[in-house]
């Protein structure tokens, strides 16, 4: 069951409704979002912090799932997430790539890059396992 980006969109409106974070694109076994990033989001010397960066791994992991499993992907919980820093984010929007890897009946493998706004170089590496409750 796949769904359209504005179902996606429904679906993460519920699930986190203060976020700032825009869901730019979902295809199926991807999604990419974007974090206007502020004040809030940067750590001294004016980059974006990790946590902010963490945030965005594990959101843009999730709107793929939903993307893909539908309302059955809500309650997924992350199991394991790893980033590799790789660069000194600029302070411009952060862009958050995810790619599913595997899309199974209880686990979703996936990797996402992010970057900073213009930037070809991704600035973070992360590899992420969504757990997906049995109901």
């Amino acid at each position: 069951m796949s769904l359209s980006k504005e179902q996606v969109i429904e679906v993460f409106k519920k699930g986190f409704p203060d976020s700032k974070a825009i869901i730019e694109s979902i295809e199926p076994m991807q999604a990419v979002m974007r974090l206007p990033v502020d004040v809030k989001h940067l750590r001294p010397g004016a980059t974006v912090s990790g946590p902010a960066m963490m945030t965005m791994t594990d959101a843009v992991m999730w709107v793929a799932i939903i993307g893909e499993k539908g309302e059955q992907g809500f309650n997924s919980v992350t199991s394991s997430l790893s980033i590799n820093f790789l660069k000194r984010p600029k302070h411009s929007d952060l862009i958050a790539k995810a790619e599913i890897l595997k899309l199974g009946r209880r686990l979703v493998v996936g990797e996402v890059r992010l970057f900073s706004e213009g930037e070809d170089e991704p600035v973070a590496f992360s590899t992420v396992t969504y757990a997906i409750p049995s109901d």
